[in-house]
Formats: structure tokens, sequence, C-alpha cells
């Protein structure tokens, strides 16, 4: 006797056994569209901060001069000519376009290309007010609120001698870097902007062949007597315009480089000429003569005069 083999239920013309295999692998695919779209959704909601390292010329109670575009140098030709009394700085600048609020700290810059190995350096902070969006912070840990962004002024100078010098004659490659709160790995500005510092830099001017010894001396000073007080408080923690004329007067004592020692007791006497400003000098122990030496390619003369270069 012959037994037939019955058939398998259908449904809309389709096997049951297709059908239950198909809507099995359109759930299963939604599952992993929904777990992917759960994962970018973390991703962009979180904090995802942006690094950038521009050039900027602070002048004290004056004006600050940025190149946002990241790269090295700022060339001052056909625009302002910056004065004797100013300050070549790097500005780092933190964004938060994400929709989660972000911790920052240890601001400072990444140092490739010396014998150490890589390392990261924070140099001085100054904090500006008043100067709008490139206004800058003294703190070191910073909270960021989404689509916010905050903004550091180093003292970019006061590190890369030491840096060069550790090159051993080579580039050394700098960009700047943040840590965040929660994360181990360093944020630094983009890869492709990275500053490559020669062995004879001295300036990041593109348009300064020299620089003159009252603006070398006014920069050691004007750091010196700068105080480190609380970012709450309303006094100007910076020297006003006495410690130039101050500078200026003792300079004019001296046709040639002096003695530091001889220096800066003409610099106290043209002090007690001023208002009373207890600016301190003793710091010109240490660092004048180091500091001249170090332009000594491109110093120009001694004898001060209204024009002369910075």
């Amino acid at each position: 006797m012959m037994m037939l083999a019955s058939e398998s239920p259908a449904l809309l013309g389709m096997p049951v056994a297709v059908l239950a295999l198909t809507v099995s692998l359109l759930s299963f695919a939604v599952a992993i569209s929904a777990l992917g779209w759960q994962i970018a959704k973390h991703r962009l909601d979180g904090g995802r901060p942006k690094v950038y390292l521009n050039s900027a010329i602070w002048e004290p109670s004056s004006k600050i001069m940025v190149n946002r575009s990241g790269e090295w140098g700022i060339d001052t030709s056909g625009l302002w000519k910056p004065g004797d009394e100013n300050l070549e700085l790097a500005q780092l600048v933190v964004e938060n376009p994400g929709r989660t609020a972000i911790t920052v700290y240890t601001p400072g810059l990444a140092i490739v290309g010396t014998n150490n190995s890589d390392y990261t350096i924070s140099p001085r902070f100054f904090e500006l007010k008043g100067y709008g969006a490139d206004s800058s912070t003294n703190e070191t840990s910073v909270r960021i609120e989404p689509y916010d962004r905050v903004t550091f002024l180093l003292d970019l100078w006061s590190v890369i001698p030491r840096v060069l010098r550790e090159a051993n004659g080579g580039n050394v490659q700098i960009r700047g870097c943040v840590l965040v709160a929660g994360r181990a790995k360093l944020c630094q500005s983009p890869k492709r902007r990275a500053w490559s510092i020669a062995p004879d830099t001295w300036t990041f001017r593109k348009d300064l062949t020299e620089i003159s010894p009252f603006t070398v001396i006014w920069r050691e000073l004007f750091k010196a007597n700068a105080k480190r007080g609380s970012s709450e408080s309303e006094e100007d923690p910076f020297p006003d315009y006495r410690l130039g004329v101050v500078i200026r007067t003792a300079m004019q004592q001296f046709p040639d480089r002096p003695d530091v020692r001889d220096f800066i007791a003409a610099l106290r006497q043209a002090d007690r000429q001023e208002d009373p400003s207890a600016f301190r000098y003793s710091q010109l122990i240490m660092s004048m003569d180091d500091c001249l030496d170090h332009h000594s390619n491109h110093l120009s003369a001694w004898s001060f005069s209204s024009d002369s270069s910075t």
C-alpha cells in the first residue's frame, strides 16, 4: 500500500516554515539596527571635545591677534604692527559640540621629536577678561556645557628653548592637548595642523627680523610681576603701563648692555621717580643675560628709541 506525504501548511502561497524564517531574519535585522542606533546615539549625545591650537600676539590692555587657521605663525605685514610691549602666546581652544557636558583638565602641549619619550607639558596660563571669544581662563580644570567652549592662553616661549635643546638639532612637533574626565586617551589638536618647529626658531611673526632688548626685558618683568590671583578677583593681575616707562628710563642710562645688577639698580631708581609700584626686579638676576643671549643673532641695538622694532 503506497503512503503519500502530506503537504506542509502554506500561507499566502508560501510555506509557513519559509515565512517564519523570513520573519525571524527581519526581526534580527531590526534588533541589530536598533542596537547600532543606540550606540551611535550614545556617542552623538556624549561629550565630543575638539581641540584647536592657534598662534596669538597679545598686547596687554590693548588687543589680541589670533591666527585661527591653526597653522604656525602670524604675518602682521599689511596689518597693525604690534607695539614693543607684547607677548607671543599659544591659544588653546576646547569646544564641546556634543549634547552632554564634559570636564577637561590639564591643558597643555604634546611634544614629539625630542630625545625623550613623547610627553606633554603645561606652561603658565594667562587669564584675559573683556576680549570676547578670545577671553581665557587660568583654571586647570573646567566644565564645558554642550555647544560651548573654553580658551587657554599658554606661555609658549617659556618652554620652547628647552624643548629644542632636547631635540639635538632636529625639528619638534607640537600639538595642543587636554585630558577629559572619564577618558583615558589624550585629546589633541588635529595632527595635520601640528606645529613643526625648527632649531633656530625664535618667533612666530613671519615679518619680524629682529627683536629689541626692551621687548625681551619687558616680557620677563611682565611675567614676573603678573599676579596669580583668583579668577573671581576684580583686580587687574597684570602690571600697568608704568612698567614700560621704568624700563625705558633705566635703559637710557646705559649706551650699551650693562651688567645685570647695575641695570636692576637703575630700574629701582627709575621706579622711585614714578608712583610707587612695587615692581619686582630680582627675576632679572637669573633671566636677563640668558634671554638676551638667546636672541643674540637677531637682537637690535641696546639704545632705546620710540620707533625701535620689536
